[in-house]
């Protein structure tokens, strides 16, 4: 007699599904609190949206299965991935498993270790700029001003061939008509993107203006050959032999625009807010940073373990990239569940993130939970992803996050303003309504 493999079932479906509509309602008024509640369920879950079935995953064990794909089950498809690409291009994080190996292979060289000094010096001079302009007293729109940080520093590690100058100011307005029309409704109803409105017409012109200019440094790049320590110098060479063709560099661009200037924002507003709300941490956080100058090598990172606690503690607690899809490709099985090919299935490192069986307290700030804990080394903890499609840039993501912040509190406080602060999951999760009022420090 043959013994019975492991049984094999199909996921449990969430409650409350409305008959025709599914599942839409919940994710389009309280999506957070949708997921939060997936977990008790199962370690992957039912949603429905009309009548086609979404799967979320609800463990660290399934997550990892599902990003590090070994049975090539899983792939980026479907509505989503198809109306982000018409949006950034066929770059790392939209391209199809295929696609992937090679275009990671060819762009890593712009991330090795020996190109992180040159990137640190960058992020310090652009740290220095932007808070050149600050003043005692001033209240921040917190999220806009650090988005434009973010997109200062993203330019000048990306193109270091000439001085932008002036032409700065018009990209960065490009890049935030760009950024604010990605939302989730725009990426699965793509509909709403050909519609005649104002905010549709100053998007197409932004992204004209963005595809211009970067046809443009392409060209410029490939004939002068010089590798001016940037990512673009790298990302139009190649030592192999086969090189990132010019569509491939410019889908490739666009992905480090939307992913570096982003999360990247979203990221350095919520570490704010939260230093706010805690006088004794901030307090902490500025006296490390002081101590650790100068601040513009990456070994500063090593000096910093507070900062990179609350860096680890803002990347799980408000995790920018709150949820993406997979799509299966085969019939396949995640954990002991079913799925069959073609349908959709979401991963939330909020979810996970969230879980008090991984993070103890999870709704809490906890920059110590990091003391002496390596998070890149932390089952559960996603914001970068896992597997071959883990973010290329990660460490110089992480770099940038700890070295900016502790940059920015060694001269200045960041204090509460009265207004109420929620966050809102569009295509990330952003802080809504952050405004904070700027205190210098005594420079002594």
């Amino acid at each position: 007699m043959t013994a019975a493999g492991p049984r094999v079932d199909a996921p449990p479906r969430a409650p409350g599904a409305h008959p025709l509509f599914g599942h839409l309602k919940p994710l389009l008024l309280d999506p957070l609190g949708l997921l939060a509640a997936l977990p008790h369920l199962g370690d992957v879950v039912e949603l429905r949206f009309g009548r086609t079935p979404t799967y979320v995953v609800c463990s660290p064990e399934a997550a990892q299965q599902v990003l590090r794909n070994p049975d090539r089950a899983f792939d980026k498809g479907g509505t989503f991935y198809e109306n982000v690409r018409s949006l950034v291009g066929d770059g790392m994080a939209t391209c199809p498993l295929a696609e992937h190996k090679r275009l990671r292979r060819l762009a890593q060289p712009a991330f090795r270790t020996d190109r992180m000094s040159g990137y640190a010096r960058t992020i310090h001079a652009q740290v220095e700029a932007a808070t050149s302009t600050w003043r005692h007293g001033q209240v921040l729109d917190a999220l806009p001003e650090m988005r434009s940080l973010a997109t200062r520093t993203t330019f000048a590690t990306m193109f270091r061939r000439r001085e932008l100058g002036p032409e700065i100011d018009g990209l960065r307005r490009a890049v935030t008509d760009f950024v604010e029309h990605q939302t989730v409704l725009r990426m699965v109803a793509p509909i709403v993107n050909r519609l005649p409105t104002a905010r549709n017409h100053r998007y197409r012109a932004s992204e004209a203006r963005l595809l211009r200019f970067l046809d443009g440094e392409i060209a410029a790049y490939r004939a002068d050959g010089t590798d001016h320590g940037d990512l673009m110098s790298m990302f139009t060479t190649s030592p192999d032999g086969d090189p990132l063709t010019d569509a491939e560099v410019r889908d490739t661009v666009m992905t480090v625009l939307l992913g570096g200037i982003t999360t990247t924002a979203v990221s350095h507003a919520w570490a704010l807010h939260q230093l706010s709300l805690d006088a004794a941490l901030d307090a902490e956080v500025a006296a490390e940073a002081r101590a650790a100058a100068p601040l513009d090598t990456p070994d500063a990172v090593d000096r910093l373990p507070l900062t990179r606690g609350v860096v680890a503690e803002v990347l799980r607690h408000r995790t920018a990239g709150w949820i993406f899809p997979r799509v299966a490709v085969t019939d396949t099985t995640i954990g002991s569940r079913r799925v069959p090919a073609g349908a959709q299935v979401l991963l939330s490192p909020y979810v996970l993130h969230h879980r008090p069986d991984l993070f103890a307290a999870p709704d809490n700030f906890d920059p110590r939970r990091w003391d002496g804990r390596d998070p890149h080394r932390t089952k559960g903890w996603l914001p970068f992803g896992a597997g071959e499609s883990k973010c290329i840039g990660y460490e110089l993501a992480f770099m940038d996050l700890t070295l900016s912040l502790a940059d920015i509190v060694r001269s200045w406080r960041p204090l509460p303003c009265p207004t109420p602060v929620r966050p809102r999951p569009r295509l990330h999760l952003e802080p809504h309504g952050l405004t904070l009022r700027l205190a210098e420090r005594d420079p002594r």
